[in-house]
């Protein structure tokens, strides 16, 4: 399972990971790094960062890219760094220490720590003030299926990116947190955060459908309210900002 997927799936409830109550309790979980390497193909395509068991591997991955999934962040929500934090891509395998399998829960943690370790990264966070898109419930109340059972939190799409036809996007044990996260990455959205003030704590079980295409935001917001009871609004509100301290190229190993 790839981390992208991971975010996609487990949402913006990955991106409080680290402030979730019980982490401090935990014994902290490590990789013991293998490799690190620049990739200097010149390729613009990168594999993503697999999970399997207890080995991550990354092919061509930007600094930047290793961020976002480290930090559960949007790319407008980073700041600051060297001048090659999107430009330089990198190889990477890891493991941890005992060959314990990764927990997807402890995997945004472990990875921070790697990036800490091996390309000394520093970060703060700011509240900036940004425009956002609200998730709140529509006045005729929400039109979604509660999960029953173990809720799958699994998340997946079709023609998302196209520029005519009908998108799609099909929730299975889903939260409220996990479709604003995967609404702000629509392309209509990039750039804005959407935040979830629904009020609905449950898990459920949902397709949508809008048009693809120039007219995909209006077209989403609409189905948003006519398919599953939610309405998106834009307004200005403080947002997390993860601020690039430092950052250096790791030595190679």
């Amino acid at each position: 399972m790839s981390i992208k997927q991971l975010c996609l799936f487990l949402g913006t409830t990955a991106v409080f990971f680290a402030a979730m109550p019980g982490f401090a309790q935990h014994a902290e979980k490590t990789f013991e790094i293998t490799s690190v390497r620049e990739n200097l193909s010149g390729l613009d395509r990168d594999s993503g960062v697999n999970l399997s068991g207890s080995r991550i591997s990354a092919t061509n991955l930007s600094l930047r890219t290793l961020i976002l999934q480290a930090y559960g962040v949007l790319d407008f929500q980073v700041t600051g760094g060297p001048n090659w934090l999107s430009t330089a891509r990198f190889d990477l395998q890891a493991t941890t220490e005992n060959g314990e399998p990764i927990a997807p829960a402890d995997l945004p943690l472990m990875l921070q720590r790697l990036l800490a370790d091996r390309f000394h990264l520093t970060v703060h966070h700011e509240s900036r003030e940004m425009k956002a898109y609200v998730l709140v419930v529509d006045k005729g109340g929400p039109k979604l299926h509660e999960t029953s059972g173990t809720p799958e939190k699994s998340m997946s799409g079709t023609n998302q990116r196209g520029t005519t036809g009908t998108a799609t996007m099909t929730g299975s044990g889903v939260d409220m947190p996990a479709l604003a996260y995967r609404i702000a990455q629509q392309q209509a959205f990039r750039g804005s955060m959407v935040l979830n003030k629904t009020g609905l704590n449950g898990y459920y079980d949902f397709t949508l459908q809008w048009e693809a295409g120039e007219n995909a935001g209006p077209s989403l917001i609409t189905a948003l309210r006519e398919q599953l009871g939610l309405k998106l609004s834009s307004e200005k509100t403080p947002v997390d900002v993860l601020v690039i301290d430092r950052a250096e190229k790791p030595s190679e190993n």
